[in-house]
């Protein structure tokens, strides 16, 4: 195990297990992104029918009078058809790009990430003290095996480079104020939220945004280099 210490074992879990927390909310932001989608999909279906209902049962005089609505009845059919192929592409688009199994596919992997960095916790406040240096290299060489597996099963490098480095920074923030809460229950975060705030609308330039996430990817993968 190349003569590692059980600290060092630890050292390296909780390396993972930061990055897999940092994966996790990937994850669970692609899966909002896409519920998101899938709503406003839902609801354009819903008010497309519902219009279609209301168009074609309704008495046609009321429908005249509406002054927001055409009254030349051929325009009429030619809305219902309209909407009709609204709700065709809709119903066909899912399928072809693959909305919901992406939802499905990100919620399992922040249920997968969610287990894995459990097991780490686990290891490291209570498996560690009862194993020794042979027993936590061959948990560390476990670790990184579910680790470069969860890699290659779960799609994480598809969000853009903005948007990865502002999840990163939510999910420091978060970190930092457990941190400080667990230092003192009392304290006021009002102020550290609204540094947070201002933080956020007051972004760095895109050139320098591409420049750390540049060196962020490639740091990322020496790290898989290092773990296989």
């Amino acid at each position: 195990m190349g003569g590692k210490t059980v600290e060092d074992c630890i050292k390296e879990v909780k390396n993972l297990e930061d990055k897999a927390s940092l994966s996790r909310e990937i994850s669970a932001y692609q899966y909002k992104k896409y519920k998101w989608i899938f709503f406003l999909l839902s609801l354009a279906v819903l008010v497309s029918s519902t219009s279609i209902a209301l168009l074609s049962i309704a008495d046609p005089a009321i429908l005249r009078s509406l002054s927001f609505l055409p009254s030349d009845q051929q325009d009429m059919r030619n809305i219902i058809a309209f909407l009709g192929f609204i709700i065709l592409i809709i119903s066909f688009s899912d399928k072809i790009l693959g909305l919901t199994e992406s939802m499905n596919k990100s919620e399992q992997g922040v249920k997968l990430l969610t287990d894995f960095i459990r097991d780490c916790h686990t290891f490291r406040d209570v498996e560690s003290k009862d194993c020794d240096e042979t027993m936590a290299g061959l948990k560390l060489e476990s670790v990184k095996e579910q680790y470069n597996y969860l890699n290659q099963i779960l799609s994480l490098n598809t969000v853009s480079n903005m948007t990865f480095l502002r999840i990163k920074k939510a999910y420091k923030q978060k970190v930092k104020v457990s941190k400080m809460l667990d230092k003192d229950p009392d304290i006021n975060l009002k102020e550290h939220y609204l540094m947070s705030l201002k933080d956020w609308f007051f972004w760095r330039s895109p050139h320098q945004s591409d420049l750390s996430t540049t060196d962020e990817k490639i740091d990322e993968s020496m790290t898989h280099q290092k773990t296989q």
